[in-house]
Parts: structure tokens; sequence; C-alpha cells
């Protein structure tokens, strides 16, 4: 089953490996030209895009804000939450799931009869 995932945020990253696990066709389609969602700086961001301040620091702990499947680095300092979200796509491969430069102003599923759904 395809499915679309909008946004290669941590949400949209977590959406994305959680679909590959489940044997599912994910595509992910990011605007941006980056993984990050709201946790990448842009010093100018894409007109409509929200962008966090240079200097923001993470206001929980890297072991709270982790992903449970892949723990932060003991020696990561809880600032590094990108190169984290980095790590985990790779980690993951999920990069070659991402169309970057895409921005999705609509999803339309599929309409299957009952009688060609698997399992009817």
């Amino acid at each position: 089953m395809k499915v679309a995932i909008v946004g290669a945020g941590a949400s949209g990253l977590c959406a994305l490996k959680c679909c590959l696990d489940e044997g599912l066709e994910p595509t992910c389609f990011e605007r941006s030209r980056f993984i990050g969602g709201l946790w990448r700086f842009e010093k100018h961001p894409e007109e409509g895009r929200a962008s966090i301040y240079r200097s923001v620091i993470i206001n929980t702990s890297k072991e709270m804000m982790c992903f449970s499947n892949f723990p932060i680095p003991e020696d990561f300092p809880n600032y590094m939450i990108m190169e984290y979200f980095r790590m985990y796509a790779q980690h993951f491969d999920l990069l070659h799931h991402i169309r970057f430069r895409v921005r999705a102003t609509r999803v339309q599923g599929e309409r299957h009869s009952r009688a060609g759904a698997q399992g009817a």
C-alpha cells in the first residue's frame, strides 16, 4: 500500500520509519531542501514556513527527546537535535523516500471497491 507523508520533520521521519517497518510504500513530501521541519534554523525561511531562532536550545533532556528506537549518543550535548535527525534518517535509510522541494497542496486517497480490498 502506498502512503503519503507530508513533511520531513520529527513526526514525518517517525511516520516514514513506521511505514517502512510495516511493509508499506511511503513517500514523504518535504517543501524545503532539508529534513528537520521546525527544528531547522533558516535565517530567511521560505514564505509561510516557521523557523526556530539560531540560539534555541531544546527545553527537555536529550534522553526524553530521543526516539525510543534510536537513543541520542551520550556524548551529544542537548542542542544537537538537527545532527541527531540526520543520523536517524541515515541509520534507517529514510532519505531516499523523501521528495525534497515538493509542496503538498492536496492529498487524495485511491478508492477501492470492497470486493477488491485485500482480505474481503
